[in-house]
């Protein structure tokens, strides 16, 4: 048991280290899909809000106005974003649409490449290593009423020591059709962020102020639950 637990590790390095197999390939009528305007909110005040559909590629936009963009697939991270002076854009290699249509115990391993730039043009790269797994169905509680939502475990390692980093689990719901819960935590330290979904407006029903309203409200009922 002891040696099967040290070579998990190192299978796992040396399968992100190599050039990706060939993918499985995921069904793309079954990865999630989006339309200009929908808007999400979350009982943090966090807003996500469909700025532009390209393709496999969504742009979102932040509460602030901030835009950034991401794959369809809610697990891989940020792909291009630029905040206070600093911007960054990050390659995937490996497939992890495989995990899609999603289906208890599959399991997808892939890298990220990550490259930022300061307000200075000063650059820096680095290499996140992930392996993700489904898992069974499981109701949460939300605050319109109880969903069926699939959980989708990540784990960040570290690339030079395959320590656990982090662990964001995604409850995914296809009544709603984007995660409804996130918790990520600090493998490090055992923080842990949680965010649970509040409110989601249709594009017709998602103009500025309404927006706004509904992520003052739901900040302001987060911090009466205490």
């Amino acid at each position: 048991m002891r040696i099967a637990l040290l070579l998990a590790p190192l299978a796992l390095a040396a399968a992100l280290t190599l050039g990706p197999a060939a993918p499985a390939g995921a069904n793309p009528a079954a990865l999630p899909r989006y339309e200009a305007g929908q808007t999400f909110v979350f009982d943090n005040g966090r807003v996500e809000r469909v700025h532009a559909v390209s393709g496999s590629r969504i742009t979102w936009a932040a509460r602030s106005g901030r835009t950034y963009e991401r794959s369809v697939n809610p697990i891989v991270p940020i792909l291009n974003w630029s905040f206070r002076g600093q911007q960054g854009a990050r390659t995937v290699q490996g497939d992890p649409d495989r995990l899609w249509p999603l289906r208890p115990g599959a399991s997808a391993q892939f890298r990220t490449v990550n490259v930022t730039r300061d307000e200075r043009g000063r650059q820096r790269r680095s290499m996140h290593l992930w392996t993700c797994r489904v898992r069974p169905a499981e109701t949460v509680a939300l605050r319109v009423g109880a969903v069926q939502a699939v959980p989708i475990v990540c784990d960040r390692y570290s690339p030079s020591t395959m320590r656990v980093l982090e662990r964001i689990t995604w409850h995914w719901s296809d009544e709603i059709g984007h995660y409804v819960r996130r918790e990520a935590r600090d493998m490090r330290d055992g923080v842990t962020e949680v965010l649970t979904l509040h409110t989601t407006l249709s594009p017709r029903e998602a103009n500025p102020l309404r927006i706004e309203a509904v992520a003052r409200a739901a900040a302001d009922d987060r911090q009466a639950r205490g």
